[in-house]
C-alpha cells in the first residue's frame, strides 16, 4: 500500500522541504528503514544522523537543518507527543470482519492437526505438520511455520510470524499491543502499535508469557531461544539466538539482548538498553544500564 506525502502533511499540519517525493509505503524506525519508508527524527540522536537513514522522507522539527540530496523533510511544529498518535493511527491497518471459525482465505498445509474451537483468521498461513490444541486464536495474516506446536488458550495476534518447530505453551499471548500512551491535553492517549512480532525457528515460549508487538517496526525473538513461563517482553525488543529467559523476567521496550544470554528468574531490564553476547545475569537483579558482552552479574549473598 502507498500513502501520499501530501496527505501526511495535511494530517500533521506540516510543511515540506527538500527533494519532492510523492509517496511512501510504510512508517519505519530511523535506523531500520528503506527507500520506501517514512521515518522521523525527534531528537539530537537522530537529527545529527539524517544522512544515515535509508528513508527518503523524514519528519523533523521546525529548526534549521541542512538539506540532503535525495531526501525530503516533513517539517512539523507540534511536539512528538502530539503527532505520534495521529501518525500511527494513519498507518494502522483495518482488520477484516470475523465471519467464521476458520476463514475461507486461510491456507493450511498438510498433516495439520487442529482441535475444536480454534479460530483461524483471514489470510493466515499454516505450514505442514502443525499441531494446534483447543481454544487457540490465530489472527489475520499470521504465519505459522512447519512443525510448530501451539497448546491450548494461546492467542497469536494479527500479522505475527512464528517460525518452524516452535513450541508455544498454554496461555501465551504473542502480538498484544505494546504499552504505548502519551499525555494529550492532560489525558493518557493510546498510540496504535503498528508493528508485529517475529519468532524465528526452534523457539519455545512458556505458559502465560506475553510478547508485545512493535510500535513501529517489530519485536523479534531469534532462533533457538527458550523462554520460561510468566515472562513479559515489551514492544520492539530484540532477543538474540540461543538465549535462556527464566520465569518472571520483565524486559522493557526497545532493548536488544545479544546471543547466548541467560536472564535468571525475576530479572528486570529497563528499556532502550543493550545486553552483550554470552552474558549471564543472576536472579532478582535490576538492569538499568548497558551490559558488555561476556559478563556475569549476580547479587552478593
Amino acid at each position: 500500500m502507498e500513502y501520499r506525502v501530501t496527505d501526511i502533511m495535511t494530517l500533521l499540519n506540516a510543511e515540506y522541504k527538500g527533494e519532492v517525493i510523492e509517496k511512501v509505503s510504510k512508517l519505519s524506525p530511523f535506523f531500520h528503514s528503506d527507500e520506501k519508508s517514512l521515518t522521523f527524527a525527534a531528537d539530537e540522536k537522530f537529527l545529527k544522523n539524517l544522512s544515515q537513514t535509508k528513508a527518503k522522507v523524514i519528519i523533523v522539527p521546525d529548526i534549521d537543518l541542512p538539506l540532503i540530496e535525495g531526501k525530503g523533510y516533513i517539517v512539523v511544529k507540534d511536539s512528538p507527543r502530539v503527532i505520534m498518535p495521529k501518525l500511527l493511527h494513519f498507518f494502522s491497518r483495518t482488520l477484516k470482519k470475523i465471519e467464521k471459525m476458520r476463514e475461507d482465505t486461510a491456507k493450511i498445509g498438510e498433516n495439520v492437526d487442529i482441535a475444536p474451537n480454534v479460530y483461524i483468521g483471514h489470510d493466515v498461513v499454516i505450514g505442514n505438520n502443525v499441531k494446534i490444541f483447543p481454544n487457540v486464536t490465530i489472527g489475520e495474516g499470521a504465519i505459522i511455520g512447519d512443525g510448530t506446536v501451539i497448546y491450548s488458550n494461546v492467542s497469536i495476534r494479527e500479522f505475527v510470524e512464528i517460525g518452524k518447530n516452535c513450541v508455544i505453551q498454554p496461555g501465551a499471548v504473542i502480538g498484544s499491543d505494546g504499552f504505548g500512551f502519551v499525555k494529550v491535553n492532560g489525558n493518557n492517549t493510546k498510540i496504535d502499535q503498528i508493528g508485529t512480532v517475529i519468532v524465528e525457528d526452534e523457539v519455545e515460549i512458556g505458559a502465560n508469557t506475553t510478547i508485545d508487538r512493535g510500535a513501529i517496526g517489530d519485536t523479534i525473538i531469534k532462533k533457538y531461544t527458550k523462554i520460561d513461563n510468566l515472562v513479559q517482553i515489551a514492544h520492539n525488543d530484540i532477543i538474540g539466538e540461543n538465549c535462556l529467559i527464566i520465569s518472571q523476567v520483565g524486559i522493557a521496550g526497545s532493548t536488544t539482548i545479544g546471543n547466548n544470554v541467560t536472564l535468571a528468574g525475576q530479572v528486570g531490564v529497563a528499556g532502550h538498553l543493550e545486553i552483550g553476547d554470552n552474558t549471564m545475569i543472576g536472579a532478582h537483579l535490576e538492569i538499568a544500564g548497558n551490559v558488555e558482552a561476556n559478563k556475569i552479574l549476580s547479587l552478593d549473598r
